[in-house]
């Protein structure tokens, strides 16, 4: 499988306030597009026929709308059935852009097909709003298909990124663009140096050189250690170089935010999840967290504005067995509800 393509994130002298205006001028078309099962199609095979005989309409659909929802398909209950549907649109597979820091589990065997967040140690945390991104790697499009849904909740969230861009206050939307947006991908506690003494301020150097070699090993994208203070405890952070929040499509050359503050943010995401078990081992290794640019914090004022317009724009698909939805993940973002039960959904990644 060809590896994960490197993020296109083009100009990056952008005049964001303009763009902006543009979107609001636009007449948005409907997000998403829904593409239920057309009823003559009996069997599978006529499935996979449909698929291959309508894929440029349905690609087509996909880059105008930003995401498509293919609902009713028996072809897609299964996962053998569900590759024979992208595999008729011509969708070529990547691996999953957390390949190089963390293998995400896959559905069978050598299979395309990765666990979507089903665990139920993760029933009660929220996903958030995101682009599949990792460092200097994107995926192009993705497919999510639900095998089981969850008995309650669970549902697959969607929001429009040209939506976000066309709704976020312009002050703040410039403020974002110009300081830029940089993510902490990794967080160690360090608590045990603030027991050292007069030995810290020659430890934390040491520390820091070691940590950031050992972390550059793992990741093949560049990364600044940080010195942070985490509910006052001393903790060592990884930050991810500098990003816009605003790109240009690769393929259309629309502006649409392209930025995953939402998920990222630890202020949003404890707002979210309230009072939930400790996070400890890798979970807390890979805590995130959002900055600008240089470093410093984003008010929390400017944390809750991105999150109400996120809320705005938020489409909450309720799927069902063999339910897909198809996203341009330069376009759009996705996230999971909480639920309880069992939940089995799984996606692919496309160049």
């Amino acid at each position: 499988m060809q590896p994960c393509p490197v993020t296109k994130w083009g100009p990056m002298d952008l005049d964001v306030l303009e763009l902006q205006k543009q979107v609001q001028q636009m007449d948005l078309p409907s997000f998403p597009f829904e593409l239920p099962m057309p009823s003559n199609l009996g069997d599978l095979d006529a499935q996979e026929r449909y698929f291959a005989e309508n894929k440029e309409s349905i690609l087509a659909s996909l880059e105008k709308h930003g995401a498509v929802v293919l609902k009713g398909f028996d072809l897609t209950k299964e996962p053998k059935g569900f590759e024979r549907m992208w595999k008729a649109l011509g969708m070529e597979a990547c691996l999953d852009p957390l390949h190089s820091v963390a293998g995400r589990p896959v559905v069978s065997g050598d299979s395309a097909v990765y666990e979507a967040v089903n665990k139920p140690s993760r029933a009660k945390f929220y996903v958030g709003m995101h682009n599949e991104m990792v460092g200097k790697r994107t995926v192009r499009r993705a497919a999510f298909v639900c095998f089981k849904a969850a008995e309650v909740g669970g549902e697959f969230i969607i929001t429009d990124g040209m939506r976000m861009l066309r709704d976020l206050d312009p002050s703040v939307l410039k403020k974002l663009y110009e300081k830029k947006i940089r993510f902490s991908s990794a967080e160690l506690p360090m608590g045990f140096l603030d027991k050292t003494g007069p030995l810290q301020p020659v430890l934390e150097p040491i520390l820091k050189s070691v940590i950031g070699a050992i972390v550059d090993m793992k990741v093949d994208f560049e990364v600044d250690m940080f010195w942070n203070r985490v509910n006052g405890e001393r903790v060592i952070q990884a930050h991810a170089p500098p990003q816009p929040p605003v790109i240009l499509h690769p393929d259309t050359n629309l502006p649409t935010w392209f930025c995953n503050i939402h998920s990222h943010s630890a202020t949003l995401r404890d707002e979210r999840d309230g009072v939930l078990p400790e996070t400890t081992g890798a979970s807390r290794l890979n805590k995130s967290d959002v900055f600008y640019g240089d470093g410093s914090q984003i008010s929390k004022e400017d944390l809750k504005h991105v999150d109400e317009v996120t809320k705005k724009n938020q489409v909450y698909v309720a799927m069902k067995q063999g339910d897909v939805v198809l996203i341009d993940n330069y376009r759009a973002m996705h996230g999971r509800n909480i639920f309880e039960g069992t939940r089995k959904h799984a996606v692919t990644w496309f160049k």
